[in-house]
Formats: C-alpha cells, structure tokens, sequence
C-alpha cells in the first residue's frame, strides 16, 4: 500500500509540474527543434546536393563546413554556459536564435568560392551556440524536479520531429525556387516561429519556497566540480558514447550497403532511425525519473553494443532494422543523460557552464568519429572494424558510468 501510494504522490507532483511548467517546456522544445542541434545533422546533406550541382565541389568539403561548429562548440561551449548562468538563458537564447535565423540567411549568399560557405558556418557557429540544448536544459531544471527527465526528453524529442519535417520542406524549396531560396526558408524558421514563442513563454522558473529551495540554489563552483573523478567520468564517458554513436549514423547508408542491402532498403531502414532516436529521448527521459542515471544509460547502452557486433555479421534487412533501432534509442538518449546527472552530481548554482563543458566533450567525440570511421573504411575496406570500435566505447562508457556512485544528497532532489 506505501509503495502505490508513494507512485500516486510522485504522479501528483509530476503532474503538477507540467501544469505549472508546460509553457516553458514549449518554448524550450520549440527553440531546441529550430536551433543548431538538429540542422547541419539533418540539412547538411540535402544541402551538399545541391551545392554540388550548382558549383561541383567534392561533397565531403562541403560538409567540412560543419566542423567549424564542433570546433566552437569544444572552444566556446563552457564560455556560453557561463554567460547563461551570469544573465540568464532567455537573453542567450532568444539573441542567438536571431543570430543564427540571419546567419542561415546569409548562406544564400554564398559564391562560387568554397571560402564563402565555410565564411557562413564560421558565423553560424559564433552566434548560435545558445540555441543548443545545454542552454534550454538550464530552464528545464528549474522547472521540473520530480519530472525532470521526462521534460528533458520531450524537450530533445522537437529536434526528431524536426528531422522529420526538413527533408520535405527543404527539398520542395531547392526543386523549385533553388538552394538560395531554402536557406532563406530555413532561416526564417527560428525567427518567424521559434523568437515568438520565446519572447512570450521562455521564462525561469521563480525560487521555490520550502525545503526545496536550498538544494535547488546550491551546487558545486565550476573549480569543485573540475576537481571531482565524477565530472571526468562522466565526461569520459559520454566522450564515448558520442563517438561510438557519431561515428556510426552519418555511415549507415554505405554500411548497410556493404551488407548487401539495396539503396531502397537501406533508406527504409533509417526511416526507423529517425522514429528510434525519438522514442530514446522520451524513452531515457521517463527511465531518469525512475532510475539511477547511470544505470538506466546502462540498459540502453547494452541493446546498442550487441546491435553495432551484430551488423558484422550482414543481418539481412529485418536484422538491420532492428539493430539500427537500438543504435538510435542511445544516440538518442545521450543528451537527457547528459543533462540529468549534471544536476543531479552538481547541483545547479552553475548548470549552464558545467553542462556546457561536458556537452563540448561529447561534442568533441560525436564530431571527430563521422570522418575517423570513413577513413577507417577507406583504409580497410571494411566497416567491421569501425562496428567494433563503437561496441568497445559503449562497453566502456558503461563501465565507467556505473562507478559514479549515488547523487549528493545535497543535489538528488526527488531523485532515486
């Protein structure tokens, strides 16, 4: 009877905190869905089509250009995470959705010389960062304590949905008014949707009054936490898993070709992916509601480390499917873990700057797999190895994540 009565409290308390929150959580969802996380992932590539055509530059210097975003990301993502504890994440994020809306916009312009288009991500890349998660995450722990995962996934859940929508939008505006009018069309996505709904719902939330209110004030300086094995590990550790998943889902069209599908196959296969990586966000938000951190990572990392050996083996398109699916429950719970244990080990006093650094080195690993793993491929003239590789980072990210040991006190909240 204590037990379901205790599961009938915390469903009041969550509930309850998505009736007092559930405007914020729109406007971080809507910020995090148009902002730089999920645009080069799901537009760099429709893009490079096209600027192929129009100029005939070799299609991996046109992707390059995303690697100005990794490389402001590990240079400058502690830099916005502090400036967002300092003034607050709704001046961030609001200046940099309308930097990055122009910034997108004057991709239209690129010319004939490639210098132009890496020009226009060098800007993207200085004036966006405070449109990526790390920022929108700060607002959400404010919001939600009991609910504090499963907000975290649905926040992240926007950036699936727009995967989703892009590819059709996009791909309308290049077949008709041409690639200069889609970036246009991009561009105007943060700032004719997502700036509205920032300026009337992006608030933080008010001190709590109660016992609550200590915790939530309290947390570690940024020179504390730098000095803890818990930060490194759990930097480490998510390192690993984005490489192992970065490596693996910008690969898994040739891949899944090496295997002997067909190019109809292998695309309904990462049909799934999309829908995959969604379902880990809400999946892995719900589980840190009711789990140890580390061991609900743990359980979606297992599924995934059996999937990446099991592509060795050529599974046909039932077995890939269902592999790429596991793949994706990781690649799309990493985020919510990140963010979730560094409140929880932490505190949130400095959230936004501490998040910032561990988002900056699992940045780093997601960034420098996609063309490690390629190279890899050339070299060997496999993929096995690579699927190796990332079966080995998700073993180790498992591991270490399991020696985190249990939240502070002081910062577990209504946390297990």
């Amino acid at each position: 009877m204590d037990q379901r009565n205790d599961t009938v409290s915390r469903w009041s308390l969550q509930a309850a905190e998505f009736r007092r929150g559930w405007r914020p959580l729109v406007a971080c969802s809507v910020g995090t869905g148009l902002g730089l996380s999920p645009i080069p992932a799901y537009t760099a590539g429709i893009f490079a089509t096209a600027l192929q055509k129009q100029y005939g530059w070799p299609r991996g210097e046109i992707l390059f250009g995303i690697i100005f975003v990794t490389a402001a990301l590990v240079l400058l993502g502690s830099s916005i995470g502090r400036l967002t504890d300092k003034i607050g994440a709704r001046r961030v994020a609001i200046a940099s959705t309308i930097g990055l809306g122009i910034a997108l916009m004057l991709l239209s312009t690129t010319g004939s010389n490639i210098l132009t288009f890496y020009a226009g991500w060098v800007l993207i890349a200085l004036v966006s960062l405070g449109t990526l998660p790390m920022t929108y995450a700060k607002v959400i722990t404010g919001w939600f304590e009991h609910a504090r995962g499963l907000a975290l996934g649905i926040m992240l859940a926007s950036t699936g949905i727009s995967g989703a929508i892009f590819p059709f939008y996009l791909n309308a505006l290049i077949a008709g008014p041409g690639w200069r009018v889609a970036y246009l069309g991009l561009g105007a996505l943060p700032l004719l949707i997502a700036v509205p709904v920032l300026l009337v719902w992006l608030k933080e939330a008010a001190p709590r009054e109660g016992p609550t209110a200590a915790v939530e004030a309290d947390g570690l300086s940024v020179r504390e936490a730098l000095r803890q094995y818990r930060f490194w590990a759990a930097a480490i550790a998510a390192l690993c898993v984005g490489a192992g998943t970065g490596g693996l889902m910008p690969n898994l069209m040739p891949l899944l070709a090496d295997n002997g599908l067909t190019p109809g196959a292998a695309t309904k296969v990462l049909a799934v992916l999309a829908i995959s990586v969604t379902i880990g966000r809400l999946l892995c938000g719900w589980m840190l509601d009711r789990l140890w951190a580390p061991l609900a990572g743990t359980i979606l990392i297992i599924p995934a480390t059996i999937a990446a050996v099991a592509l060795t083996t050529q599974p046909g398109v039932v077995g890939s499917t269902v592999a790429v699916a596991a793949i994706g429950l990781i690649a799309g719970a990493e985020f919510d873990l990140v963010a979730y244990m560094t409140g929880r080990y932490f505190g949130r006093r400095h959230f936004s700057e501490l998040y910032g650094i561990q988002y900056a080195i699992f940045g780093l690993g997601a960034g420098i797999a996609p063309a490690s793993y390629g190279a890899i491929r050339d070299h060997l003239g496999s993929y096995h190895p690579v699927l190796l590789i990332s079966a080995g980072l998700f073993v180790a990210s498992a591991a270490i994540l399991l020696t985190l040991g249990r939240y502070p006190a002081r910062f577990a909240g209504a946390a297990h």
